[in-house]
């Protein structure tokens, strides 16, 4: 009888720099064909929802070479190795808005882009911010805006928010309020 998962036995690395892998991999199906498949392995990275009042938030507008274009989103990065996903939230968010939060709470945790990688991305809510900083990464230039979320609901609707991760954490802020 065959076994009803896709197998993986054969991984071999084409192209590797920083966290970013990008492999090859031999899988075999559950009615026994064999497939190439590409995927992108990455360690993770965290989203973060500042919220400096009661219904006042933090985004950043950066810009993101694959696109070509400066975005407005919240603030977000990846793991470093070692690094819990709580902790690259508190470092992130000190790079990148200069402040610490009081209070973090994990959200929810996704798969961004699920079809060629493995990357998860964990959303906190940070709260009861305090100035903190930490030296920033050499691309990150960031112009800072403070939102309420009807605002961002509006910037979402008139295209001005593009960014994935940014609309799924004003969506769940929106579903549990």
């Amino acid at each position: 009888m065959r076994s009803k998962q896709y197998q993986i036995f054969d991984k071999k690395t084409i192209f590797s720099k920083g966290p970013i892998h990008l492999v090859d991999c031999k899988v075999r199906t559950p009615h026994g064909k064999i497939l190439s498949r590409q995927i992108l392995e990455h360690p993770g990275c965290v989203v973060i929802i500042p919220r400096i009042a009661s219904d006042v938030y933090v985004l950043v507008r950066q810009f993101r070479f694959p696109i070509g274009k400066r975005l407005w989103e919240f603030p977000a990065g990846g793991r470093e190795a070692g690094e819990s996903f709580a902790a690259a939230a508190q470092r992130e968010l000190m790079e990148e808005i200069g402040h610490k939060p009081g209070k973090l709470q994990k959200l929810l945790q996704f798969y961004p882009t699920p079809g060629v990688s493995g990357e998860s991305m964990h959303l906190f809510l940070a709260s009861a911010l305090k100035p903190a900083t930490a030296p920033k990464d050499e691309d990150e230039d960031f112009e800072l805006g403070k939102f309420s979320l009807s605002e961002i609901g509006r910037m979402i609707r008139e295209g001005e928010i593009v960014d994935g991760k940014t609309m799924i954490g004003f969506f769940y802020l929106k579903n549990s309020h």
